[in-house]
């Protein structure tokens, strides 16, 4: 019983240790439009429904690769968030809080 005990507490100790090393600082840059990637520039584009890109766009290093943020201003005044891959994909279309 006492073995199986201590087993636990090193498996739960390995854990804690592997989770911590595999911690990933994300970085966040901004960066002026034409300094995004045209596929990238083109996703965002389909999405502005008419309105327009408001200020920088975000690149963002995560875990999963290279990511773009962008605030949209629609032609009725509200703002969206878009987010698209390095690729071009479409990762998240959403109402900006405000």
């Amino acid at each position: 019983m006492r073995k199986s005990t201590y087993q636990w507490a090193f498996v739960v100790a390995a854990a804690a240790v592997i989770s911590g090393c595999s911690t990933f600082h994300q970085e966040e840059v901004d960066m002026p439009w034409n300094t995004v990637p045209t596929v990238v520039q083109s996703t965002i584009q389909a999405h502005e429904y008419g309105g327009t890109v408001a200020g920088k766009i975000e690149k963002e290093t995560t875990k999963t690769g290279i990511v773009y943020e962008a605030k949209v201003k629609g032609t009725d005044g509200k703002c969206s968030e878009v987010k698209v891959a390095e690729d071009g994909k479409l990762l998240k279309y959403k109402a900006c809080k405000e």
